[in-house]
């Protein structure tokens, strides 16, 4: 290292940046020039003697300390030589303990981490009760593969992760799907709340009222579970704990408070028409007085078992004092699955269709409508299905005009489909309906389902069809069908009194099928609400509303949900179309899985013990002036009135404030929506 310009100068400092020093820095004076760059002494003369005549003469300046004593020799060499052997700087010596200890550490750490029992040092803080059961005691490296995928990889693997992508697989998501894919669906894991990023945009606009323009995150881009869900900070740490912050770090629009800028709300908690048609003011105002029933909320409601849902109690609970005699009333002469019509046989002739043999009790003018069951069994008969675009799906005989040569030709396309159809169900039974059904739904039936649709329909009563009413029906299907065996004569119905079809009817109180010999029909008398027999059927029919034969499959939902139709089913059942353009009846009010698809929750626990609210009028103010009820009429559950007040921020501003009953975004919004 260069020392000082002059040699008497005390100042000694060492320019930090060289790594050598002069070694005669400590006995004497070091050379002016110093060491070279690899530790070399240069040798270096004090000065370079000048030849003045015969003589050398020391030219060394006065700043490095004047000619020397001795002076040059007479060969013109300097006497003074500095020469010595360099020493490393003390930067240099503590680069070298600094390297040396790096170099050590590095080691040491790669010894650790090529090591089984690595996993047992590298430790970062202690896990959450719930993932502790996932270490594994008795093979400490897989203690952090549960949720790492690096936790079982190698050293050497580690390094490579710089330049190769695939070694971080699986993924921390994919690892924790390995557990939780029974809560939240593995394809959706990574959106933002569990929702396809599109109807995020969609729903985030229609529900929360946060504009595209306020969002910072684009919901399109995949959002990890540790980015929410922070490990390693102790047992009794809540893994679902979140901040203002963090929930706010996805969208611009920030939120002091809830009582200052929160949005007002709009459609909350309603946002689609209650699924069981009801009235609230109807009934405050004209049922329950008309019965002398007490109007309380406890008489239909009650709070589930975690206290937070308040959910609606069954049909045997709350409604069956007051509808069940009108349920029973209305389907008291049955649901007919084989009716014959009236027909006016010679007008058909007289177009040139011969029916072949029909009963005399149902000869006369066009009158009656096909069954609606036998109208759905009878759609995948193509011949059939064809006259019913004709007269359209929802037809009645008493509509055919004697005169248009086209309704009757569809006619009797009817009537020769029915009587193979009946034909068919006489002698295969249950086998024949099934196979009907396939047709129309376009897919298989099981025996658990076609034993709900049949209501286990008896040998019997399907035999009185060939034995009483159509006699020579296995004559003329063998005529129009050569494959069909011939069955016996059956015996004659003439002379059935009505003391009969009461005897039949009164066999089935219980509910069952029975033949009624004076309509031609076969019935069926249901059990009572809920009837697994008729929900079967409405629910076929809403399956294949979008089907093969959707137009009239919808008619004939239509007509079976109707409010005044056997079973009022439609009175208080809403029928919904689905956003896929499905349709479902819906027999089940709310459930708190439904609230799960929502974004905003609520908990009625919490807010019931105070006194102010224990009535739940408190908070739901019947609106008695709306017509809740004729907004039932149509499938779109979106399009409704709501039966009570509003509810506005104010009302829960009162109490949700940071010093009181606390305003956290958690508090009221879930992130994971749905339940799987």
């Amino acid at each position: 290292m260069r020392g000082p310009l002059q040699e008497s100068q005390s100042d000694s400092y060492e320019r930090p940046q060289q790594a050598w020093v002069c070694g005669l820095a400590d006995a004497e004076s070091p050379c002016p020039l110093g060491p070279g760059t690899w530790g070399r002494c240069p040798k270096a003369a004090a000065c370079h003697p000048v030849l003045e005549g015969d003589r050398w003469r020391c030219n060394r300046s006065s700043h490095r300390g004047g000619p020397c004593e001795l002076g040059p020799s007479p060969e013109g060499e300097c006497c003074l030589v500095y020469q010595c052997t360099p020493q490393r700087s003390l930067r240099a010596r503590r680069g070298r303990f600094v390297t040396a200890c790096t170099l050590i550490a590095l080691g040491t750490l790669v010894t650790i981490l090529s090591n089984d029992w690595r996993n047992e040092v590298l430790v970062p803080g202690e896990l959450a009760a719930q993932h502790a059961q996932l270490l594994n005691q008795h093979q400490p490296t897989k203690r952090c593969a549960s949720c790492h995928a690096a936790g079982s990889q190698s050293f050497g693997e580690w390094l490579r992760h710089a330049t190769d992508d695939t070694l971080a697989k699986p993924s921390q998501v994919d690892l924790c799907m390995e557990c939780h894919r029974e809560q939240i669906a593995p394809a959706t894991a990574t959106w933002a709340h569990n929702v396809e990023p599109q109807e995020l945009l969609q729903r985030g606009e229609d529900e929360t009222h946060i504009p595209a323009s306020d969002r910072a995150l684009d919901p399109t881009e995949p959002i990890v579970c540790s980015a929410c869900h922070r490990e390693h900070h102790g047992r009794e740490f809540d893994l679902t704990w979140m901040s203002n912050k963090s929930c706010q770090g996805c969208h611009n629009k920030q939120t002091d408070s809830f009582a200052t800028n929160h949005p007002e709300f709009t459609d909350w908690p309603t946002r689609r028409r209650t699924r069981i048609a009801f009235d609230h003011g109807a009934h405050e105002l004209k049922h329950f007085p008309k019965e002398k029933q007490e109007y309380a909320c406890s008489v239909c409601h009650e709070l589930d078992e975690d206290g937070a849902f308040q959910k609606t109690l069954a049909h045997e609970f709350s409604c069956v004092k007051c509808h069940d005699k009108p349920i029973a009333t209305s389907w008291e002469a049955g649901l007919p699955l084989v009716l014959l019509p009236m027909l006016d046989v010679d007008a058909l002739q007289a177009a040139g269709h011969d029916i072949g043999q029909w009963p005399e009790e149902a000869t006369g003018e066009f009158d009656g409508a096909l069954p609606l069951v036998a109208k759905l069994l009878l759609a995948s008969d193509a011949r059939a299905a064809a006259a019913f675009e004709k007269l359209g799906p929802d037809f009645d005989f008493f509509d055919v005009d004697p005169e248009d040569t086209e309704q009757l030709a569809a006619a009797a396309d009817v009537v020769w489909a029915t009587k193979e159809m009946l034909f068919e169900i006489t002698t295969v039974g249950h086998e024949a309906v099934r196979r009907r059904i396939e047709g129309f739904v376009g897919r298989e039936v099981s025996n658990a389902e076609l034993a709900e649709l049949v209501a286990h329909l008896s040998p019997e009563n399907l035999e009185a069809i060939g034995e009483r009413w159509l006699t020579r029906l296995p004559q003329e299907m063998a005529a129009r069908l050569p494959e069909v065996e011939i069955m016996p004569e059956a015996r004659s119905t003439e002379n059935l009194s009505l003391q009969d079809r009461a005897q039949a009817q009164q066999r089935v109180v219980a509910g069952g099928w029975f033949r009624d010999d004076q309509t031609l029909s076969i019935r069926y008398r249901p059990t009572g609400h809920a009837d697994l027999c008729v929900t079967a059927w409405i629910d076929l029919l809403a399956e294949a509303s979008t089907g093969k034969h959707a137009a009239l499959a919808r008619s004939l939902l239509k007509q079976r949900m109707s409010p005044t139709a056997p079973g009022l089913c439609g009175s208080c059942h809403s029928v919904d179309q689905n956003t896929d353009g499905t349709f479902a009846v819906r027999w089940i009010a709310k459930r708190p899985s439904d609230a799960a698809m929502q974004l905003s929750t609520f908990s009625h626990a919490p807010h019931i013990t105070q006194v102010e609210l224990a009535d739940c009028l408190a908070c739901h103010r019947v609106n008695t002036e709306v017509k809740v009820m004729d907004h039932y009429q149509g499938t779109a559950a979106d399009e409704f009135v709501d039966g009570f007040h509003p509810l506005t921020k104010q009302d829960c501003a009162k109490c949700h404030t940071p010093h009181a009953a606390g305003d956290s975004c958690t508090q009221c919004h879930r992130y994971h929506v749905g339940v799987y």
